[in-house]
């Protein structure tokens, strides 16, 4: 018995240092797989697109019906890179709908103003709107890229 003197870590402590260990590591490894994850080399990263609000009717409303159907916005190019193109999903009750705006530029810091019969699209085909989202496009090394995760979507979408 010669063992019979030293003492040990109680259960007690022996436990939550343990629990201590594992939450360390574990904040450790989360940081370190958050810093995987973003990346600054993201074009996309400086690009943000803010949907203004207009007079009496929020920040978009659609009209008329059939096939010549419009929708009306004011959006700004909000971020510190210029936008080349911008795409509209549109979610209607009858089926959805990518209408593109084509080589459309909008500078840093400028506003786009699509009001009075805005941008065409099919509303017999589409249906009325229950979301609408805006989707900028930029040039990246000659090349044009959707930048999806900066998608903008009105909290409502109104008939003007």
């Amino acid at each position: 018995m010669a063992f019979s003197s030293k003492k040990g870590v109680s259960p007690l402590i022996a436990t939550i240092l343990l629990i201590a260990f594992a939450v360390a590591l574990g904040t450790v490894i989360m940081n370190w797989g958050l810093s995987l994850g973003s990346s600054s080399d993201d074009p996309c990263a400086k690009v943000a697109l803010e949907l203004k609000k207009m007079v009496d009717n929020g920040e978009v409303c659609y009209g008329n019906r059939g096939a010549e159907g419009y929708l009306n916005f004011v959006i700004e190019n909000s971020g510190s890179t210029d936008i080349s193109g911008v795409s509209i999903w549109l979610t209607g009750r009858k089926k959805t709908d990518l209408v593109d705006l084509g080589s459309l530029s909008i500078p840093r810091r400028e506003t786009f103003d699509k009001t009075g019969n805005g941008v065409i699209f099919d509303f017999s085909a589409i249906g009325n709107l229950d979301q609408v989202q805006f989707i900028p496009r930029i040039m990246v090394n000659g090349k044009e890229k959707a930048c999806i995760k900066q998608a903008v979507q009105p909290s409502d979408v109104k008939f003007c």
